[in-house]
């Protein structure tokens, strides 16, 4: 579980620079990427203790990973700051849900840490 929070982490850090294949503002990358945190707990929240456990990277969390690269992409292009991205992706954290245990414990080291 600690390898997946690292790895969250890390993609917080990409998605903090970021921007979206449909997103035209900084508003919109930040709405794409609160969807790629909600998309990985939600698959967290799908996955067992021993497929967490097992250190293997889920093929629906590489995708997330891809799509965060692209809306780093794009916020270089729209002139995103760090700061702004910092701002705009905090404030939606709280949009964030969880159904099962997994999910939950994400979205507390979340609300504990922020995402950045």
């Amino acid at each position: 579980m600690r390898k997946f929070l690292i790895l969250m982490a890390a993609l917080g850090l990409v998605v903090a620079a970021c921007g979206g294949d449909s997103a035209g503002s900084c508003e919109g990358i930040a709405d794409e990427a609160i969807e790629i945190f909600q998309d990985a707990i939600n698959e967290i929240d799908k996955m067992s203790l021993d497929e967490l456990a097992s250190g293997n990277e889920p093929e629906a969390l590489i995708e997330m990973e891809e799509r965060a690269d692209s809306l780093q992409v794009q916020a270089e292009d729209l002139g995103c700051s760090d700061a702004e991205m910092e701002e705009l992706m905090n404030a939606r954290a709280g949009d964030l849900t969880a159904d099962g245990e997994f999910g939950q414990m994400m979205l507390e080291g979340i609300q504990s840490e922020g995402l950045f």
